[in-house]
């Protein structure tokens, strides 16, 4: 088959893309300059060169730009990267050596690492070796950045602040009657803007606009540029009935209640998920996880929630099966519980948010039978993969709550859990 013969390229791959990973870091620690020999006296220049404070053979950079084909600038980055790839995240390198996680990968690991103390870099290796090959990247460069933040939560809060906030606009090559947009804002003024974009779009939805949904969007960013279009479409309370007789101060104060009812219907509603411990909520160097976001520190949660109203929801059980309901439709309290077990959806190497998905039946739901609805027979799972588990011939299995068993119909096999996607032996 076709596909079989496929996973096993695959699988030889990925052994000589260890092999090369070996064979790298082996060159590389054959040339590093020995100690007993002096250091010429300018270096880059004669015999050595200094990469991320060791000296090796000049040479070295020139030979592995020559086999790999790349410019001597990107050598140089290789050899930095690997070198503290083996002696600072060694749990990481195993990973990367036994052939279960490509090098890139671990390299970008190495990249985000630069600039923390022996202790960080420690930190960093004992938190996410596990997660290595076996997540999605999206998923696991956010287990990375939170593992980072918490080596080092100063440098999370200065890379936040320096960052420079910009509008640029610009036309379109290709049309001109059309331009592009690209910003950096503030986290909690971007989500009030996509909020509030929607609204908008939706509003001229159900004023039959026969666009499609990104194009109201587009519309109703375009909008946002003529506020009294958007009142005129969104509609608002009228001032009528103020009496302009009233003294000054009870005039100002009606006049701020009328303008805070004026402003209630334009201001957007959205959610944002941030899961924290309790007992870490007065400690501002403490991560917390946004589903949207990805990690935070404790103190930066404010800059997303800004003004807004906060409401904090109590822990849910998310072990075991919990509540059972004999419904096909998955009761708020019971999908609650999923979504917290599940962040992500249960498909292999996913990295899409659950919140995004179906909560599906991992056995079919069969009409009459009680007790079908609970946690451990739940997964989120979006169309594409319940299309394939339901027509596809994929079979899902979840032999305890949590733990969810694919099997192809080529006959690969997989384990995804809250640790990520474990490849299984073979099904011939």
């Amino acid at each position: 088959m076709t596909l079989a013969r496929l996973d096993l390229k695959v699988r030889e791959l990925e052994r000589l893309e260890a092999e090369v990973a070996v064979l790298t870091a082996e060159a590389i620690e054959a040339y590093e300059w020995p100690i007993e020999i002096p250091l010429p006296a300018t270096c880059d220049t004669y015999g050595a060169s200094a990469i991320g404070g060791v000296h090796y053979g000049e040479d070295l950079i020139l030979e592995l730009a020559a086999v790999f084909g790349c410019s001597a600038g990107a050598a140089a980055k290789q050899v930095y990267e690997v070198s503290t790839l083996v002696q600072r995240l060694p749990q990481c390198w195993q990973v990367v050596a036994q052939g279960q996680a490509p090098l890139w990968q671990a390299r970008k690991i190495a990249a985000a690492c630069d600039g923390l103390d022996a202790q960080g870099w420690e930190l960093v290796d004992r938190q996410v070796w596990g997660a290595l090959g076996s997540v999605g990247s999206r998923r696991f460069f956010q287990l990375v950045e939170a593992a980072v933040e918490a080596a080092d939560p100063e440098h999370a809060r200065h890379k936040s602040e320096v960052r420079a906030r910009y509008v640029t606009t610009g036309a379109d090559e290709h049309d001109r009657l059309t331009g592009w947009l690209s910003a950096r804002l503030d986290r909690a003024d971007s989500i009030f803007l996509e909020a509030m974009v929607q609204r908008i779009a939706d509003a001229l939805a159900a004023q039959d606009d026969t666009g499609s949904d990104d194009e109201r969007r587009a519309k109703a960013l375009g909008m946002l540029a003529n506020p009294a279009a958007v009142v005129k479409l969104v509609g608002l309370p009228t001032l009528r009935g103020l009496d302009p007789e009233l003294r000054t101060e009870e005039f100002r104060q009606v006049m701020i209640e009328q303008f805070d009812k004026l402003a209630a219907p334009l201001t957007p509603m959205t959610q944002v998920y941030v899961h924290f411990h309790a007992d870490t909520i007065e400690d501002a160097n403490a991560l917390v996880r946004s589903e949207r976001i990805g990690p935070l520190l404790v103190d930066q949660v404010k800059q997303v929630t800004g003004s807004t109203n906060v409401r904090l929801t109590p822990a849910v059980h998310i072990g075991g099966a919990g509540e059972v309901c004999d419904m096909y439709e998955t009761p708020t309290r019971i999908r609650e519980q999923v979504l917290l077990r599940d962040p992500f959806e249960i498909a292999p190497f996913s990295s899409r948010l659950s919140r995004g998905c179906d909560i599906d039946h991992t056995k079919e739901f069969r009409p009459g039978r009680r007790g079908q609805t609970r946690a451990d027979n739940l997964g989120p799972l979006g169309r594409r993969f319940h299309r394939a588990k339901t027509h596809g011939g994929w079979e899902l299995t979840q032999p305890r709550a949590g733990v969810f068993i694919w099997k192809t119909p080529a006959g690969l096999g997989f384990q995804v859990d809250n640790t990520g996607t474990h490849r299984l032996a073979r099904r011939e």
